[in-house]
């Protein structure tokens, strides 16, 4: 991913849960790598998955809508 931010300037987050049979996706857009990094490695306590990828992945996982409308 640093090589991907580094040509882009931004880098994605997306926080996944498993609720009750489906997925649910929340979006971070990150201007700062190590910004970036520090989120990736919080722990939270409702069992989210978290990732860091590039815009097509994170469209691919929740949504072109939801992509479009984050507002980090």
């Amino acid at each position: 991913m640093k090589k991907y931010f580094e040509k882009n300037g931004f880098v994605y987050g997306v926080s996944s849960k498993f609720n009750f049979g489906k997925w649910e996706h929340k979006i971070y857009k990150f201007t700062n790598y190590e910004a970036a990094q520090k989120w990736l490695n919080t722990e939270e306590h409702d069992f989210r998955e978290r990732e860091l990828c590039s815009k097509t992945k994170a469209i691919k996982l929740a949504g072109k809508k939801a992509v479009e409308n984050v507002n980090n």
